[in-house]
């Protein structure tokens, strides 16, 4: 769990690494999706059991920033060890604070709503399940599906990252991660970054759960903290029958963010 105040901070923080990592049309065209799902973006959970990763309000953007720091952390790596690149770091930025974006549904529906059955929360832990107004699709599908439809251009680079996050715990990577042939490798080490990135931020999010500590992300408001704060203020307030794990007080915290006090 992660309280109202850090759920807000983390979206500012979300918005001040995109101003520093893109910018023009491209930055433009980001900010309006992030806009258009701002109020999904701070509230949704990364999954449906809260043993596996950040099954609570807040949970996906708190995931999303931990894996774009592993990512940036991981890349230095790379380089000490002097692996080669032939990828940006716009591209390394963009795959891993977007490579998920499936997961808070289609443009319409969220994807994850609050599980109605108590057997399945008690006995396997899903406090959310998948929202059956949401096509099935598989999460980079819906994300990339998304992004195009946003208007937002993704690179070969960018494209293989998001398809292959997964691994081989998605049987269809086999033919991208058993490779026969040097000429059918990955040209460059990006889509083993991200999946390595997301990998570890689950195992630390269930660490974390397993363990019973609260989940820190961010101590402290960024610099430009008023900035991101003024572009949430007309947002529309939270639906609290979706966010299960919600008390009162909080609910009432997260509301005043979405106020209209200008």
């Amino acid at each position: 769990m992660i309280g109202a105040e850090q759920i807000k901070v983390n979206f500012e923080t979300f918005n001040e690494v995109l101003e520093t990592n893109f910018e023009g049309e491209r930055l433009e065209k980001l900010q309006t999706l992030t806009e258009c799902l701002k109020e999904r973006m701070m509230l949704a959970p990364a999954s449906t059991k809260d043993w596996f990763n950040n099954a609570f309000p807040g949970g996906y953007l708190d995931h999303v920033l931990r894996v774009n720091k592993i990512a940036n952390q991981l890349h230095k790596l790379y380089d000490f060890h002097g692996a080669t690149e032939s990828y940006t770091t716009e591209e390394l930025n963009f795959v891993s604070l977007f490579c998920q974006l499936g997961k808070l549904g289609d443009w319409e529906h969220e994807y994850f709503t609050k599980n109605d059955s108590d057997w399945h929360v008690k006995n396997l832990g899903m406090v959310y399940k998948f929202n059956e107004h949401v096509p099935a699709m598989k999460i980079y599908d819906r994300t990339i599906y998304l992004l195009q439809d946003a208007g937002i251009k993704v690179s070969h680079n960018e494209y293989l990252a998001i398809r292959n996050q997964e691994g081989l715990f998605d049987e269809s990577n086999k033919f991208y991660f058993y490779s026969g042939q040097k000429e059918t490798k990955f040209r460059n080490h990006l889509p083993l970054l991200i999946h390595q990135a997301i990998q570890t931020a689950q195992e630390i999010e269930y660490q974390t759960w397993n363990s019973g500590k609260a989940v820190v992300q961010q101590s402290t408001k960024p610099a430009n903290a008023s900035k991101a704060d003024k572009s949430i203020r007309k947002a529309k307030a939270i639906n609290p029958e979706n966010n299960p794990n919600f008390n009162e007080k909080t609910k009432s915290i997260i509301d005043s963010f979405f106020s209209d006090d200008e």
